[in-house]
């Protein structure tokens, strides 16, 4: 090898090193595509292992009706919302462009939800203060969806939490090149660890779902119609009252 060709296979080994190991994200992962539905990925990102589903041709849904597993049609169901301290959908929430709990916005959730036609949004909601009439209105009328949770990631930025308890998360992602996914992370971590490590991955905003003891979710590999659960906890499953899904098209 001439010495022109070693700076030109030394340049091109710093560059891949930079983009990828600088970042923390594993060069090396597990991915597969499930069907033409969406795609699975195990990846490593600053030493935490992450499962992601990118949907390919999947329509997502927000179901207030418990999803059963029977139903072949569903390729993922997985808590969205929290649940509040009367078993119900904790905040303002719109279903199938029915509008829910509108006397009952929560000021304490700093973002929000918007789904239309597959077309995912997540927003800063000024804790509430931004839920018009006008905004519930446009989203109502196109039977979209929308609900309230904690936002991790604002413009490919991350928030900051004085909450630091572990727990696996999970969460439903933008990305800077267009589209969506939904992540969990396999062992427990903080709020600010998860949204640090998805604005390394990609993310330009981030949502959180519910997780801890309502973390029960599944998805269904649907080359072999085999169910899958995720979370770990589980023991607050038969009081879940919200649960967003991917469907088959």
């Amino acid at each position: 090898m001439t010495m022109t060709k070693k700076l030109i296979f030394s340049c091109s080994f710093i560059l891949i090193e930079l983009i990828f190991g600088s970042a923390g994200i594993a060069t090396q992962d597990n991915s597969s595509n499930n069907g033409p539905y969406f795609k699975e990925e195990h990846k490593t990102i600053n030493n935490t292992k992450y499962f992601i589903i990118t949907p390919v041709n999947a329509h997502i849904d927000f179901e207030i009706t418990r999803p059963s597993k029977n139903d072949e049609n569903i390729l993922l169901c997985v808590p969205g919302a929290y649940t509040d301290k009367t078993n119900k959908v904790d905040g303002l929430h719109i279903c199938k462009g029915v509008v829910y709990n509108i006397e009952h916005i929560n000021h304490s959730l700093g973002g929000g939800i918007k789904i239309i036609n597959d077309s995912v949004e997540i927003f800063p909601t000024n804790y509430g203060k931004s839920l018009n009439d006008s905004l519930l209105k446009t989203i109502s009328n196109q039977n979209g969806i929308f609900f309230q949770q904690t936002q991790c990631i604002v413009k490919g930025v991350a928030e900051k939490f004085a909450d630091t308890k572990l727990f696996q998360r999970r969460g439903i992602l933008t990305l800077n090149t267009g589209g969506y996914a939904i992540v969990e992370s396999v062992q427990p971590i903080t709020l600010n660890k998860f949204a640090e490590d998805m604005v390394n991955y990609g993310a330009k905003d981030l949502l959180n779902f519910d997780m801890g003891t309502w973390d029960e979710g599944w998805y269904r590999d649907p080359n072999i119609n085999k169910i899958k659960v995720l979370g770990q906890m589980k023991t607050q499953t038969a009081k879940q009252t919200n649960w967003v899904v991917l469907k088959r098209k």
